[in-house]
């Protein structure tokens, strides 16, 4: 916790709590990995409308854009990933006939009409990869987190690209989770953040110990390259094909990683029970003054990098939030959210140019700031 006692003036730089739901996108939802086929989501039945209204359900009782990330294979509307190599585990035979229908075009609306809940991120075209009739993981990084050459990741990011514009899906996503959490970073040009930067791609999250590290990354849970920035995102709370999850591990942030089928029910009438378990959790997670929910990725990656790489310093009459240790202005690490309080029951203040909005808490106020420069100042006044 970024924390300062300070003239009878507590300040705390409050951790974010985000969450990011995996494997969204799957219609099919069997495990098919057995017989080299996607994972997909261990879901024992077809997903349909009511398993993305249910996150939106989630995303609006948090009021936080939830990010989603996607696969959209079985959205292919016209068989082109028959061209797209090791996309499929039919490769050149690839038929999407099975997951064409009305549903397609009822879900890409109800998608576009909810996208200040549901953000889209990229997590790939088919998850995998295939060669031969053998799948091998992962997509874009191999099972030893090599990175799989720059012509087949264009590739795909253009399927990808091909996929959204289908369905009039919106641009491309600015976020990337790696599908298994192979990934790569620290060899600048040649990294895979200098590809997803090509594609307006400016956040990662994932692993980094599941990660081939070519350098050290430039803070504990935290690194850029190449104007992406890449967060440790922790463990999921729970393992990625369990249906219906319950909440028992805590949820520390700053991403609560979860897997669609964790949120949804066998009978998808029964969503909500779900759901509503996973929403009581998270706001519980959330109920101290050292974390906080936030509206957006953006957002959650502004708080962690001021309260991971921040320092809060007093001053005689308030306080400076040193952000020299921040990643570069680039970065658009632009956003803070800070809480104030002071223990004595007294009339107290606080003034500072950098505030963009204050909400009362219980004896604290909780301010958001616009962060710019190397430094921000706020005087604090109790009478």
């Amino acid at each position: 916790m970024n924390t300062l006692i300070h003239n009878g003036f507590e300040i705390i730089i409050p951790k974010p709590l985000f969450l990011v739901v995996e494997d969204v996108g799957w219609w099919q939802g069997q495990d098919g990995s057995s017989r080299q086929e996607p994972f997909r989501t261990g879901m024992p039945r077809k997903h349909c409308l009511a398993d993305y209204e249910a996150l939106s359900y989630l995303a609006k009782q948090l009021s936080m854009r939830i990010l989603l990330a996607m696969v959209l294979c079985e959205w292919d509307s016209n068989d082109f990933l028959q061209k797209v190599g090791g996309a499929t585990w039919m490769e050149e035979s690839w038929n999407n006939h099975l997951n064409r229908g009305p549903w397609l075009e009822e879900t890409a609306h109800y998608l576009r009409k909810h996208q200040d809940d549901l953000e889209i991120a990229l997590h790939g075209v088919g998850h995998e990869f295939w060669q031969d009739g053998r799948m091998y993981r992962t997509e874009f990084h191999d099972n030893d987190c090599w990175m799989r050459s720059p012509e087949i990741i264009k590739t795909h990011l253009d399927a990808f690209g091909e996929l959204l514009d289908q369905h009039n899906l919106g641009a491309f996503p600015r976020s990337f989770i790696p599908p298994a959490l192979k990934h790569s970073f620290g060899n600048g040009p040649d990294s895979f953040q200098s590809i997803l930067h090509q594609y307006g791609i400016h956040f990662v999250t994932t692993r980094f110990s599941r990660t081939r590290r070519f350098s050290p990354p430039l803070a504990k849970h935290i690194t850029w390259e190449e104007n992406v920035l890449v967060l440790e995102r922790g463990m999921s709370p729970t393992p990625w094909n369990v249906v219906a999850a319950s909440p028992e591990r805590p949820l520390n942030g700053p991403i609560v990683a979860l897997h669609w089928s964790n949120l949804l029910h066998p009978d998808p009438g029964r969503n909500y029970e779900v759901v509503s378990r996973w929403i009581t959790a998270i706001r519980k997670s959330a109920d101290d003054a050292a974390t906080i929910l936030v509206p957006d990725i953006q957002t959650c990656w502004s708080q962690y990098c001021h309260q991971q790489l921040g320092q809060l310093v007093p001053m005689n009459s308030g306080i400076l939030v040193n952000r020299k240790n921040l990643p570069p202005s680039s970065y658009k690490v632009d956003r803070l959210f800070l809480r104030v309080k002071h223990p004595v029951n007294c009339n107290w203040k606080v003034h500072s140019e950098h505030i963009i909005r204050k909400t009362p808490e219980d004896r604290t106020l909780l301010l958001e700031l616009e962060a710019s420069g190397k430094e921000l100042y706020l005087q604090l006044v109790a009478d």
